[in-house]
């Protein structure tokens, strides 16, 4: 019951979980964390999963937008996250 409970997204209506995994722009999977309870936030599985330590000065993370781990990551480490989309259309400052 307690598994059910932690799985369950209200906003999916369904049971969930999440795996964190880092694909190299060549296409190589470089990280597979194991699975938690989709509750589980981004940032507690990043913590978790060691992630952090192989990162290095110069390193780029290109994630979703919910992805807010900006905060935690060591420094020279960049974040990239798209824009929300509060219009129709991305301004050319978004698109860039």
């Amino acid at each position: 019951m307690n598994i059910q409970r932690d799985t369950y997204s209200s906003y999916k209506h369904r049971n969930t979980w999440k795996v964190l995994i880092g694909i190299a722009p060549n296409g190589v999977v470089t990280f597979v964390s194991s699975l938690f309870p989709g509750s589980t936030s981004d940032k507690v599985i990043t913590l978790k999963r060691a992630l952090i330590e192989q990162l290095v000065q110069g390193d780029l993370i290109l994630a979703d937008k919910g992805f807010l781990i900006r905060d935690i990551l060591p420094p020279g480490v960049s974040l990239n996250l798209p824009p929300f989309l509060d219009t129709p259309q991305f301004t050319p400052q978004q698109v860039l």
